[in-house]
């Protein structure tokens, strides 16, 4: 099925964008018991989160259907969705109608907060951002012990990693020779401890990283794996459900360059940021391979992930930085994929550093490291 599931990654970056307007069925929420009905008495406003400071999402119309998913610690708020799914956030409780009110008190309690997409400029946000700025190895990692601790409330595996992103993310050559024993560390054993933290997981095939990927796709549940997804449920979403990750590491752009406009993929970028924190998860979030045709554009695109990481305090893992050292910028003949290693991908020795998969492989894995044993150890 998986194989079908590939097939579809030529049309992902065509239909994509088309789609990247259309509304997102509601997932199935799980509450402490069964969910409750609900319906508007009157014309409501409705919240990205639990106060009235937050950010308008929508406004519902008089006696609108909606389906209460949870509430916030003192029951002044609950967070439902319309029937459609066209709406979803918080609403304040005492301007609903319901079918049994004594139910309210056993929703979950939440503090989830709905993805507000920015509207400001993106010249003025990203004129002064250098790429060289940013070490490869971040110094900070934000939010990321807060993140972990979330994360471990709501049952994250902490030898998991996941990883989500396109074809060059959705390779045999990235990460998965450590989940063996046939890879070669060469001076760098200090990396041993974390590579047995997460070894299994380097290896997983993940539900949200395929040849084609764009941003826009893996918010999609149209492009979710039929026989392991939810109905309503992306690749994103399926893939934290499934694999339960303490951290993701995040790679998009070198087919969002092609198709996706810079302000959907500052848009869908920050969802995805979003949602990963929102379920508990690390992100992760890194640079990409430039493209030699599309240099400026890959410049411009490359930007808008480090302000995006910058913003949501999270983890910067600044490969493009790192492929600056190396021959052809880190790339193939093709100007566009990483280069193949000399011996193998998991060699991370001599001469093989200079390419492509195996520098990547370094870098991931030494980020990887300093999140694990400053946030997780």
């Amino acid at each position: 099925m998986r194989v079908r599931i590939y097939r579809l990654a030529a049309l992902v970056s065509i239909i994509g964008i088309v789609l990247a307007g259309l509304p997102t069925p509601a997932p199935d929420h799980v509450t402490a018991q069964s969910s409750l009905k609900a319906w508007t008495r009157y014309a409501l406003t409705v919240y990205s989160s639990s106060s009235r400071s937050s950010s308008i999402v929508g406004v519902l119309a008089p006696k609108a259907d909606l389906i209460l998913e949870s509430r916030n610690a003192d029951t002044r708020w609950v967070l439902g969705h319309t029937l459609d799914g066209s709406v979803r956030g918080w609403m304040e409780t005492r301007f609903l109608g319901y079918e049994s009110e004594s139910m309210i008190v056993s929703l979950l309690v939440s503090n989830e907060e709905m993805f507000v997409a920015r509207t400001t400029s993106l010249n003025a946000t990203y004129a002064n951002i250098r790429l060289d700025a940013s070490p490869v190895i971040p110094r900070d990692l934000g939010r990321a012990r807060t993140l972990f601790e979330l994360g471990q409330i709501r049952g994250a595996n902490p030898h998991v990693v996941s990883k989500i992103g396109d074809c060059i993310t959705d390779n045999d050559k990235f990460l998965v020779p450590f989940s063996g024993t046939k890879y070669n560390l060469g001076q760098y054993t200090q990396l041993q401890p974390v590579i047995d933290q997460f070894a299994d997981s380097l290896g997983y095939d993940s539900l949200a990283a395929y040849d084609g990927l764009v941003t826009t796709a893996v918010l999609d549940p149209l492009f979710a794996n039929p026989d392991v997804c939810l109905p309503g449920e992306s690749p994103l979403q399926c893939e934290f459900r499934v694999r339960k990750p303490s951290v993701a590491i995040i790679m998009f752009g070198a087919q969002d360059l092609l198709f996706t406009p810079a302000v959907d993929f500052d848009r869908n970028l920050r969802r995805i940021v979003h949602e990963t924190t929102q379920a508990g998860v690390i992100p992760i979030v890194s640079t990409f391979p430039g493209n030699l045709e599309l240099w400026k554009l890959s410049i411009q695109y490359n930007k808008i992930v480090v302000q995006v990481a910058a913003d949501y305090d999270v983890p910067l893992l600044n490969l493009w930085q790192a492929l600056e050292m190396l021959p052809n910028h880190g790339l193939a003949t093709d100007e566009r994929h990483l280069s193949q290693p000399i011996t193998s991908a998991g060699d991370l020795s001599g001469s093989n550093l200079k390419r492509g998969y195996p520098a990547r492989n370094l870098v991931t894995l030494q980020v990887l490291d300093v999140v694990w044993r400053s946030t997780m150890y």
